[in-house]
């Protein structure tokens, strides 16, 4: 089978970024899966962008690393101090004591394109540019035609999460990741981890806020930090949901 890689970015001079999106998809869908994501660039509730742009690239079967989606729990929370009692508490479940100095690294990336690359012991930020941080990219879920088809019609948080959490959770250097969507209609977040899963925590931010920004959890050495980022913004992978 023939694949391509599409990747969506859409952002104006007042508000900056304003939408994102990518899908790994057959051939013979991508003239409407263009057509899709032109459509959800235009339609975003943070604005109108005056740029979009579309990459599209050719991938080959043997690029692509299949992995199972990561199980899911959901906790309901009723607002967004709760929620992040609920994240901290998980971070000492991993061994993590600095919990609250964790949460509060977790705002500096609210401002950036990307996520924060975080020694989860010593809480030293690891990313080669501060400003840009790490783009966790190239990867998308596998399923039943019909149910990708309907996914991708607009944005789906839930799957596009779970999607990136278990690809960036399944390298051995991560411990875990911190999500919150700069959405300011959404305010689920979640924590991930190989130990216990993706965990959905349904408030971990006030309704209109346009704060959102994801911290990944590292422990390794210098080489294995780079072979972390490069596996985080290179690798291709489909997630596959059962």
């Amino acid at each position: 089978m023939n694949r391509y890689s599409i990747k969506m970015r859409a952002s104006n001079k007042e508000e900056g970024h304003i939408s994102g999106a990518e899908k790994i998809i057959p051939e013979e869908e991508l003239e409407q899966y263009c057509s899709r994501l032109l459509t959800r660039a235009l339609g975003h509730s943070k604005g109108k962008p005056d740029f979009i742009n579309l990459k599209i690239e050719a991938v080959k079967e043997e690029e692509i690393l299949h992995l199972p989606a990561l199980n899911v729990t959901t906790v309901e929370t009723s607002n967004a101090g709760e929620g992040m009692e609920v994240v901290s508490g998980y971070l000492h479940r991993l061994g993590l004591e600095r919990a609250e100095e964790i949460l509060a690294i977790w705002k500096q990336s609210y401002a950036m394109r990307g996520a924060i690359l975080l020694d989860a012991d010593t809480l030293q930020r690891l990313e080669p540019d501060r400003e840009r941080g790490i783009r966790a990219t190239y990867m998308d879920m596998e399923t039943e035609d019909m149910e990708r088809k309907s996914a991708c019609g607009g944005k789906n948080h839930f799957n596009e999460a779970l999607v990136l959490a278990t690809k960036v959770v399944n390298h051995p250097n991560i411990v875990a990741e911190l999500c919150i969507s700069d959405d300011p209609d959404y305010v689920t977040g979640y924590i991930a981890s190989k130990k216990f899963g993706y965990v959905r925590i349904t408030r971990l931010k006030e309704l209109g806020s346009p704060d959102g920004g994801r911290v990944f959890l590292f422990r390794g050495n210098e080489q294995e930090r780079k072979e972390c980022i490069q596996y985080l913004q290179q690798q291709k992978v489909l997630i596959h949901i059962p």
